[in-house]
């Protein structure tokens, strides 16, 4: 099972840099949303990544539905 967190292995791969300062660089750089451990080390989040890679789908990605239509309509007909 793969944890929810990217592994050194993986960050190094995706920001092609081994070191943390260069990784925390290109992260911010991209407007990526990571937490910084105790050690500095960059923690993305396996979900946020996928979705900044577009490898989820977009229904699945947008939990904020679009708001429902009122359940009346204003009546202009009798505006001047």
């Amino acid at each position: 099972m793969q944890a929810e967190i990217l592994s050194d292995d993986e960050l190094a791969d995706l920001t092609g840099y081994k070191r943390r300062s260069d990784q925390r660089k290109w992260l911010k750089d991209r407007n990526w949303v990571f937490v910084e451990s105790r050690g500095g080390r960059p923690l993305v989040g396996r979900m946020f990544a996928r979705m900044k890679l577009g490898m989820v789908n977009a229904t699945i990605a947008d939990q904020n539905p679009a708001p429902a239509r009122p359940a009346w309509t204003p009546d202009f007909s009798r505006v001047n």
